[in-house]
């Protein structure tokens, strides 16, 4: 299940990562924030830092317990053998992330073909882990990097490691790319599991996604013919992805079984559901019917 084939920049973060919900959400940001430095840097295998220099990227201040909240998701991912710390740009010299001062600088080796082996996900229980989707194939999840530098420059009143993890499952199953969907049918109840935050919180931040145009959000209502039933079911994609929600609605099966009820956390009109049909149409090709 390939991300590739896009002329946008983008970071992939593991999957075995971001689908698991033992590490904290403090080290899921830390390592979005190195894999998008080292992106920007254009180096592959390493990249440089210091304990402020990610409170810097993250948005925090270089308070103690700042200082202490980094080193402690260090830790985490050094423990994890997901990244190596080392003090010398030849990878020759490793310290420990617990002897780290604000200001040191260090370099950071990225472990990739760990993580993404079987021994890594394996280390981990079903429960914390989304194997199933992991051995299926899909391996990544995809953030532009346009939308990364939004993630950590977003003014906001919210936990910014915990809205992260939330956007990055939001968009996990949303494939980029010339044999992607770029939309995502993700359960709310799926997201919420790996991403470490109940429900409730989970739809704060997703509205502040929404407001912040990082994040569209689309609900389709289902009424189950054979016991009447009503589910509603949300559709995510990144922002600059919408049309590819909305181009769906009058082509695949699935959008077209069930009702249009809202965008973000707007209830539709019969009219406004109208028009975005008829411009799901337009996106096809096809003639307005609505």
């Amino acid at each position: 299940m390939s991300t590739k084939n896009t002329d946008k920049p983008y970071i992939m973060i593991p999957n075995a990562i971001v689908r698991n919900n033992s590490i904290l959400n403090m080290s899921k940001m830390i390592y979005t924030s190195l894999t998008m430095s080292r992106n920007i840097n254009q180096t592959q295998l390493f990249q440089q830092t210091s304990i402020n220099g990610l409170l810097g990227m993250v948005g925090y201040n270089q308070r103690t317990e700042n200082q202490n909240m980094i080193r402690q998701g260090l830790i985490e991912l050094e423990e994890l053998n997901i990244i190596s710390i080392y003090s010398d740009l030849a990878l020759t010299k490793e310290i420990r992330p617990i002897d780290l001062k604000g200001s040191t600088l260090f370099f950071v080796k990225f472990n990739n073909d760990y993580v993404m082996s079987k021994e890594f996900v394996n280390r981990f229980d079903d429960e914390e882990i989304d194997k199933e989707l992991i051995e299926y194939g899909l391996i990544y999840t995809t953030v532009y990097i346009d939308d990364a530098v939004k993630l950590f420059t977003i003014q906001s009143k919210h936990n910014r490691a915990n809205m992260i993890s939330l956007y990055l499952m939001a968009v996990s199953r949303a494939l980029i790319g010339s044999m992607g969907d770029f939309y995502s049918t993700e359960s709310i109840e799926r997201i919420t599991k790996y991403a470490n935050i109940n429900e409730k919180t989970a739809s704060t931040y997703i509205t502040a996604l929404f407001e912040a145009k990082m994040l569209f959000k689309l609900t389709l209502r289902e009424t189950l013919r054979k016991t009447g039933e009503i589910r509603d079911h949300n559709v995510y994609s990144r922002w600059c992805d919408s049309d590819a929600i909305v181009g769906a609605i009058e082509s695949n099966e699935w959008f077209m079984d069930k009702k249009l009820l809202k965008i973000g956390d707007k209830e539709l009109s019969e009219a406004e559901r109208n028009y975005i049909k008829n411009k799901s149409r337009k996106l096809r090709g096809l003639s307005e019917i609505y």
